[in-house]
């Protein structure tokens, strides 16, 4: 009877171990990132990224009041992110998140990603 009984709950937390990992993304990893305009020395609170690849639902993330944001639980693979400002500009970037990385760093930043006015 002791037999059984611990067959079971060894079988019990085997399935939940294989459960917890069906849900979870294969070495899933951490977008961390920043947007600015460093041409204008300037941080974007309150911009709303998203990032969305061919076979994830899309997640977003808000910016705090020093422009950074965090994604966690994303799966390697190419991601272009959708970037909508404030004052509501927008720009959109790529990424790749890196197999061997739990947590990547990107910068975004708008002086670089979008053309100069014609009169700078």
């Amino acid at each position: 009877m002791v037999a059984v009984s611990s067959a079971k709950e060894f079988f019990g937390v085997c399935f939940a171990i294989l459960l917890a990992l069906y849900g979870a993304p294969a070495c899933a990893a951490e977008l961390v990132g920043r947007v600015v305009d460093a041409k204008n020395a300037k941080v974007f609170a309150g911009a709303i990224v998203q990032v969305r690849n061919s076979g994830e639902d899309p997640r977003s993330a808000t910016t705090d009041t020093h422009g950074f944001f965090r994604m966690p639980g994303l799966a390697p693979g190419a991601y272009i992110l959708d970037v909508n400002l404030p004052d509501g500009r927008d720009f959109v970037a790529r990424l790749v998140l890196l197999q061997n990385r739990k947590t990547q760093f990107l910068e975004l930043d708008y002086s670089r990603i979008v053309p100069p006015e014609d009169d700078e």
